[in-house]
């Protein structure tokens, strides 16, 4: 029985795994040991079984290209999927998939490059460096200088205007583009760290103004023509490079759903990114990994001397008062069982992700064709380089962390009319876990997990930013602060009356219609200043939820038509709102009108407007 079981498993191993395209292993190749301790054929193995999930109509994932590379050599590389379902076109290595913002760390590597060279101050005002007026909507005065954009601490929100185009002909040049889309400053330079495109798009367009030629041009004569990256296209339509230009219209984009275990087919997915330098980048997966090499290399292909490569990958953001490095001119640094650096990215079509240990000089290079990502996406980075391991900073714990509270994304919308959106999206003590959290000392704190399946303990990182006066201001995550909020519930109260009074107006509305039919209804002084008031509420209610609308459809940006028209009828909502109460007021004290009657709507109408005013629905201008 037990020769028949075995005998039964390695047949099931072997259908497993000639079901799926696995790249071949050396017997060398299997005693090396990567980072997270795995060999080769492990990964491969891990890398496989995901894959083999795709079985009998069940889709799991639609394609994802993964590559493992150490100095000059290529370890592993793999194409699983199908970069076109329905034509049955499988991913290869021909396949051109979009890097979204590991395109920025280009940008960086642009800078140093002129820096290195004495054409660029990264500790200088960068508006000396561009066309005089260039910003419209700057709220302080202090300098905005290269760290600041390379740490993504300038103090700019997201922008409320939209950042995709899906007709190529609206494109306009880099300058025009980013002056249509600034964002309001919102926090002095250097305070909070806020993951902003537009920032970096504004240091790809300093290269253009100190280098004197194109940002595209820049970076294909500095970067791509020496390193070999032939077919990597970096301009919004892809122009700049024929064949990615061809195979990037030919590759699908897909959204998995689990529970159904099927794949959306969304169609190519063709948007662009006008503020090309903060995102645009396509190409194959071969190109990333050569990318990912030279980074990785102690020679510094891209440098004149190593040392700049060096001094590239030094700190400049560190969590708390450590000197554990969060971001280092623009590579974020990721805590496995080694440090590695490096970026991640995502567009409407998929995901990618680069990493590098420039110490063993092994890095990854991986990319999906889904805007949700995969497992591959997800794994890739634990099984290259593992986990941190609980004790490598716990051993210095100083006890359980004090820190509760709520927490909004400093990455959001904190001005203008799309302001309720941070809100929705809070992070509590309890949600991070921080009650069980290890104080590590210098404003860190360390959150052990435990897998369910495998029982082993890693760690995660945070930081505490604070204020001079030793408050604290945020927890500090890679790319995104979360700021402190003491009044959060009260703000969330305030939001949750505004919209359960413009709910409540339709019921309110349908029971006097209802009332009238029957006969029932008497009127009272102000009936028509109630049943206005009510109007008010819900049509600003709507107008908020076409916001969010216009918000989502536009993928994060509404268009200043459609800002002002939403922003004029809040006004008048407001309008309506506060004379509807002083009627409802004064049928009280002057008409001496049962106060139970009027006072409620009065009440109703106040609260709505002051939801109005501090979420700024109205506010369509300096978003």
């Amino acid at each position: 029985m037990k020769i028949m079981q075995k005998l039964t498993a390695m047949l099931c191993t072997g259908l497993l795994l000639t079901a799926v395209p696995c790249t071949a292993v050396s017997a060398e190749e299997d005693t090396f040991r990567l980072p997270s301790g795995k060999s080769i054929a492990e990964l491969d193995m891990a890398l496989c079984s995901l894959a083999a999930r795709n079985n009998d109509g069940e889709d799991y994932y639609a394609a994802a290209l993964c590559g493992v590379f150490q100095g000059d050599d290529i370890l592993y590389e793999n194409y699983f999927g199908k970069s076109d379902i329905a034509g049955n076109i499988p991913a290869d290595e021909n396949v051109c998939f979009e890097w979204g913002s590991i395109s920025k760390t280009l940008i960086w590597v642009s800078a140093f490059q002129l820096w290195e060279h004495g054409k660029l101050d990264l500790e200088r005002d960068v508006r000396e460096y561009l066309p005089e007026g260039f910003f419209c909507h700057l709220s302080y005065d202090e300098p905005i200088t290269m760290y600041h954009l390379m740490n993504h601490s300038a103090g700019w929100q997201e922008t409320t205007r939209p950042i995709w185009k899906t007709d190529e002909n609206d494109i306009q040049p880099l300058k025009a583009e980013l002056q249509a889309i600034e964002p309001a400053q919102i926090s002095r330079p250097g305070e909070v760290v806020a993951y902003s495109n537009y920032g970096a798009a504004v240091a790809g367009y300093v290269i253009e103004c100190v280098s004197g030629q194109d940002y595209c041009d820049y970076v294909h004569e500095h970067i791509f023509e020496p390193l070999g990256m032939e077919h990597t296209a970096l301009l919004p339509a892809h122009s700049d490079n024929a064949f990615v230009c061809e195979q990037r219209r030919k590759m699908h984009s897909y959204s998995v759903q689990p529970l159904l275990s099927k794949a959306i087919d969304l169609g190519t997915k063709l948007a662009y990114v006008p503020a090309y330098p903060a995102g645009a980048a396509c190409g194959t997966l071969r190109d990333m990994i050569r990318y990912g090499q030279a980074l990785a290399d102690e020679s510094a292909p891209l440098f004149a001397n190593p040392e700049t490569q060096r001094e590239l990958l030094s700190g400049t953001d560190f969590y708390g008062t450590s000197d554990i490095p969060m971001n280092c001119h623009g590579f974020w640094c990721q805590e496995h069982a080694v440090r590695t650096y490096g970026h991640s990215g995502g567009t409407v079509f998929g995901q990618a992700n680069l990493e590098f240990d420039p110490v063993t000089k092994i890095g990854f290079a991986v990319m999906v064709n889904e805007p949700g990502g995969n497992d591959f996406l997800n794994n890739m980075g634990d099984l290259v380089f593992g986990t941190l391991p609980a004790d490598t900073y716990g051993a210095a714990s100083q006890g359980r962390t004090e820190v509760s509270g709520y927490f909004l994304p400093a990455r959001s919308t904190h001005q203008g009319m799309l302001r309720f959106i941070p809100y929705l999206s809070a992070l509590s003590s309890e949600m991070l876990n921080l009650r069980q959290a290890d104080n590590i000392g210098s404003d860190v704190i360390q959150i052990t997990h435990t897998d369910r399946l495998t029982h082993q303990e890693s760690a995660g990182i945070l930081g505490l930013r604070r204020a001079a006066d030793g408050r604290l201001l945020a927890l500090e995550t890679p790319s995104c602060d979360c700021l402190a909020d003491p009044f959060y519930l009260f703000h969330l109260m305030l939001l949750t009356g505004f919209v359960l009074g413009g709910v409540s107006s339709v019921y309110l509305m349908l029971i006097r219609s209802k009332l009238k039919r029957a006969g029932r209804w008497t009127s009272c002084v102000g009936a028509n200043a109630k049943t206005a008031g009510r109007a008010a509420r819900l049509i600003s209610l709507l107008l908020v939820l076409t916001t969010y609308v216009v918000y989502v459809q536009y993928h994060g940006g509404i268009p200043k038509t459609a800002g002002l028209c939403i922003g004029v009828l809040q006004m008048l909502c407001v309008g309506v709102l506060v004379v509807a109460a002083v009627i409802c007021v004064a049928a009280v004290l002057v008409r001496k009108e049962k106060p139970l009657r009027c006072i409620p709507h009065a009440a109703v109408n106040l609260l709505s407007v002051c939801a109005i005013l501090f979420f700024q629905m109205y506010r369509f201008w300096n978003m």
